[in-house]
Order: structure tokens, then sequence, then C-alpha cells
């Protein structure tokens, strides 16, 4: 008989493996994430984790890159990565009929990368042009600009890709003195969903991985300490970029619902008050909105929006009404309880696919070291009560720690955040 929901195992050497078996699916994926990410770079590694992520997908010493891509499209899968500031998760997705074949690929990459010289010089360029290409797109730019600002002189400022001049000497024993530093047990977790069996999930862990040579286990973290400040950054145009923040809640603090609430009912869709006041009534800007990002000892919330440049006092004037109202009086009734089944209809639409419980449970597990449960989360959100919302709204939107990273033209964006420094709420 199949238990209901996800279970957590570990391996003889302690790897935890989480497997939630899903036996009506005709699918079955499975990730391998690491407690490693862009804060956790040396200052002339930055963009290493990254770039690692890049390399590893060019071949090992049984294969090379184009016998991986055959060998996973022939399986019906697909095989992917992301890189964050503080997780890295390799993962695979087939058909359940070729979920052999997809592990044997997995325990290959993960235990025997080539990472050579030729490999690092011929995918250098490709990460390079990510990087410009990611300066080209001004609203992903705003944010790396507001993390830069906000945690300056920290790791957690360092951005994902990396920057250019570090990316352009990484050498290959620089990535491969990485990856053997922190892609090894136990500074990892292991999850597997769908229609897969879960003792052969464990034994292929524990097959593959509990022999290795043990990771660094304490990496040297350290809670960043928020700057409060207005900082613009040059751009041609009559538009300005705007990423404005606030010191956030780390993912596993008690508040992190209300929060959450909070910040759906200020500016989580297009029935918040933002987006409301601002974007429908005024017409000023074409989107806003407010997402609130928890790390392991840390947290963001930032709202965005661009603006023209002659409109943008009033868009900061309307958000600082909107938070001193908020501030005061609270959400309605009615705010809080679509907020909650905003999020639960969210939630459980986003759970439907195997990709996305493997995403949610590996995310969850590395920031809090728990399963994550869907009714368990839902009965959080449901407890949250209005004052809770009105206690964190005050402690999180205060102006003295107000970060504002502003994209704009030089004098004009200089003139701007003088007077966004005057702002009061």
């Amino acid at each position: 008989m199949v238990k209901n929901g996800p279970i957590l195992n570990h391996t003889s050497a302690g790897i935890p493996v989480i497997v939630e078996v899903l036996p009506r699916s005709r699918t079955a994926a499975l990730s391998v994430n690491f407690r490693v990410g862009s804060r956790d770079e040396n200052r002339d590694r930055f963009g290493v984790a990254h770039f690692l992520e890049h390399i590893m997908f060019k071949g090992t010493r049984e294969r090379n890159a184009k016998q991986f891509s055959e060998m996973v499209e022939g399986a019906g899968g697909e095989m992917n990565a992301y890189t964050t500031k503080e997780t890295t998760s390799y993962h695979v997705f087939s058909l359940d009929e070729t979920f052999e074949v997809m592990k044997g690929l997995m325990a290959d990459m993960m235990t025997a990368p080539l990472i050579d010289e030729e490999h690092v010089e011929l995918e250098r360029g490709v990460v390079l042009q990510e990087i410009s290409m990611l300066e080209d797109d001004p609203e992903d730019y705003s944010r790396v600009l507001l993390d830069r600002s906000i945690w300056e002189g920290h790791p957690m400022a360092n951005t994902e890709t990396g920057r250019p001049e570090c990316v352009s000497g990484l050498q290959a024993r620089d990535v491969r003195d990485f990856f053997e530093e922190h892609y090894r047990p136990p500074n990892m977790c292991v999850v597997a969903c769908g229609n897969v069996v879960a003792d052969d999930v464990v034994s292929w862990v524990e097959d593959t991985f509990d022999a290795l040579p043990k990771a660094m286990v304490n990496n040297g973290r350290t809670p960043p300490s928020p700057k409060a400040c207005t900082k613009v950054f040059p751009r041609e145009g009559d538009q300005a970029y705007v990423e404005l923040g606030f010191p956030g809640l780390s993912g596993k603090h008690h508040d992190r619902k209300a929060l959450s609430l909070a910040c759906i009912i200020l500016g989580g869709g297009t029935s918040s008050r933002l987006y409301q006041t601002v974007r429908e009534d005024q017409g000023l800007v074409y989107h806003i909105s407010m997402f609130p990002q928890a790390y392991t000892d840390c947290g963001i919330v930032d709202t965005f929006f661009s603006a023209s440049l002659d409109k943008l006092d009033q868009v900061n004037s309307t958000i600082c009404t909107e938070l001193i109202s908020f501030k005061n009086e609270g959400p309605s009734e009615e705010e809080m309880n679509r907020a909650k089944r905003w999020i639960k209809g969210m939630l459980v639409r986003k759970l439907e696919g195997t990709d996305s419980r493997l995403y949610w449970q590996g995310e969850h597990f590395m920031m809090n070291g728990e399963l994550a449960q869907v009714d368990r989360s839902l009965a959080e959100f449901e407890k949250v009560t209005k004052e809770d919302v009105v206690r964190v709204s005050n402690e999180i939107f205060q102006r003295k720690r107000m970060c504002v990273a502003l994209l704009a033209p030089e004098k004009e964006g200089g003139k701007a955040a003088m007077r966004m420094q005057a702002l009061d709420f």
C-alpha cells in the first residue's frame, strides 16, 4: 500500500531523500539539491556556482554533451538546473518507463563531470552574454541593483550570474575546486516525485552519493545588515525603473505568512490596493507589484514599478498614502478573505504538476529542513488575523529602513532620488 503524501527518508550516510509517490501519474521527476549559491562565493569567484551549472551539462568522463542530449530526449525527458543565492538544483523529468535512464544520467553528471579548460572557454562567452542580457532587461536588472544596494558589502549582494570581470577570469581549476568543496553530502538533499518507487530512489541515492568525500559543512554564512539608502543607476531614456525595498523576514520566521498576506493585499495582484490606485485609478504605470522573498537568515520585500519621469513623484506619493492607510487601519475582512483564497488557489493550482511538486519540496526543505505540506501551509495562512497583518506591516514598512534602487537618467534620477528621501510614511 502506497502512503499518501511526501515521505522523508535518510540514506545510511544521512542524506535526506524526499519521495512523493503519485501512482496515477505517467511521469517521474528527480532533483539533486545542494546548499550552495552565489552568497557562498569568494570575492574573486563571483558567478562560479552559476558557471558550474553551465559546465555540468557539457559532458562527463563517459558521455559528451551531444550524447547526453540524445539520451535525455530519447527517454522522452528533460534535464535542467537553476542557481539561486543559497541553493543549486539539478533536475530531470521523464516518462515513468524511462526513469532508470534519467537516474543513470543524473548519477553520471553529479559524480563525474568533465570540467575541462575547453568547455570553460566555450561556455564563458555564453555566460557573459547572459549577464549582458540581464543588464539589458530593466525590470530584472533593477532587482539586481536593489540587492546590490540593500546588502552592499555582504555576499547576499552577489547576483547569481556573477560579474563580467570575475567570470572572465575563471579557470577550470576554480570551477572544479568549487564543485569538490560544496557538491557533496551532507550539503544536499534529493527529491523524487511521480510514479516512482520510494525504496528504489533511496537505494539509488545511497549507491550514487553515500561514498563520496564529504563537503564543507560550515560555509561561513553570516546574516547581512540591510542598508537604508537611495541610489541612482544611470540609464538613458524618459522612463524610471524603481525597486523600493525593505528588509523582510527569514523563511522560518513565525510572521512570514502574515507578511505574505500583507504583500498580496497591497500589491500581489490586479485587485491589490497599489494596482487599483496607481494603475487603474490614475493610469500612472503599466504594472506595479509587491513581493516578499525569504532566505535562511534574512528576507526582502520589494515593490517594483516603472513610470515616466514626470509621473514618478505622483506614484511615490500614492504609495506612501496607501502604506500609511494600511499601517493605521489594516485590511478589511473582505481583503483578508480574498488574499487567503488567492493563496489557496495559487498553491493548489501550482501543485497540479509533478514538476511543481518537485520544486516546492526541494526549495522548502533546503530553506526549512522539513517536508512541505499543503494542508499545514494553508492552515497556517487561515490562522493569520487582521491584527497580525497590521503588526507585521508596521514592523516592516518603516521609512527609516527603506532602500531604493532607481534606474533612470542620471540628472533627472538624482533629483527624483532627493525627493524620495523626503518621503514620509
